[in-house]
């Protein structure tokens, strides 16, 4: 005879190493919310999921354009659009995700005050079912490559590391983000003015190198840096950023272990307070 495992809630709520436990265990729940996610995005649309490519598409040509074209920022001598089109790559993921994540647990508050799960498997939905626009803008921007007649440098085979750093940097700041946005409502309209200045304040469409050196603390405090330098260097070649990457790293680590212990904390009143 089975025997089920029963989970009981205290007002303490859990320790983080049960919390972490419950997580594990409700993975099936995870790729629940994940297809949930992916279904009611292109529900009820003309053209489906289309969409998933539409978006992306559109949104590389018009800033690959823009920034690569008529602002003509500093590309240290690669092509401008594709320089661009790699570096918005990563910063669409980043941002939608964040975007995303941050409505997830308020959409689902009647399912929170109602059942019990672990609440962060919402915003780390967000962030796996942002991978299906992922993975079509890297096929558009391969297409891009081939379009331009360039191939992508040997570094390529280093790509899957960086796309890891990209998808965690993007899970964690969602978990931030959601349990933040449950306390603080304000922060959901700070959200997207805060993207829109992280869109010219990190090196998305420029080079690191091109800034002022006096100001690349600015630069390289900001956690997206060593991803998007990452991202280029997989492409493009070139000297092997270490110190934007290695900050990067440490941005994640410390992000990941904070998101954690704080999203299990905000869980404890949650149901309360949505």
């Amino acid at each position: 005879m089975s025997r089920t495992r029963i989970t009981v809630i205290t007002p303490k709520g859990l320790s983080l190493r049960a919390y972490l436990r419950d997580i594990r265990d409700y993975y099936q729940l995870l790729w629940a919310f994940t297809y949930r996610n992916l279904r009611s995005r292109y529900a009820q649309t003309a053209i489906g999921i289309a969409w998933a490519v539409i978006n992306p598409l559109l949104t590389l040509i018009i800033l690959g354009f823009v920034f690569g074209k008529i602002a003509k920022m500093d590309t240290l001598g690669y092509d401008p659009f594709l320089f661009t089109v790699v570096g918005l790559s990563a910063w669409t993921y980043f941002s939608t995700v964040v975007t995303w994540a941050g409505q997830s647990v308020v959409n689902a508050q009647s399912m929170i005050q109602k059942i019990y799960f672990p609440r962060i498997l919402l915003p780390v939905s967000v962030s796996i079912a942002g991978l299906l626009d992922l993975l079509i803008t890297l096929m558009i921007l391969l297409v891009v490559f081939l379009f331009h007649q360039q191939v992508p440098s040997s570094n390529i085979t280093y790509f899957p590391l960086f796309l890891i750093m990209a998808v965690l940097l993007g899970s964690i700041s969602g978990i931030w983000v959601s349990a933040l946005g449950i306390r603080y409502r304000d922060f959901h309209h700070l959200i997207p003015f805060i993207l829109r200045i992280g869109l010219y304040a990190s090196p998305v469409a420029y080079a690191l190198q091109s800034v002022d050196p006096e100001y690349w603390i600015f630069f390289l405090i900001n956690p997206i840096t060593g991803v998007l330098e990452g991202f280029r260097w997989c492409f493009f070649g070139g000297v092997f950023p270490i110190t934007a990457i290695s900050i990067s790293l440490i941005w994640i680590v410390l992000l990941l272990i904070g998101g954690l212990f704080y999203f299990n904390h905000s869980e404890k009143t949650m149901a309360d307070i949505i």
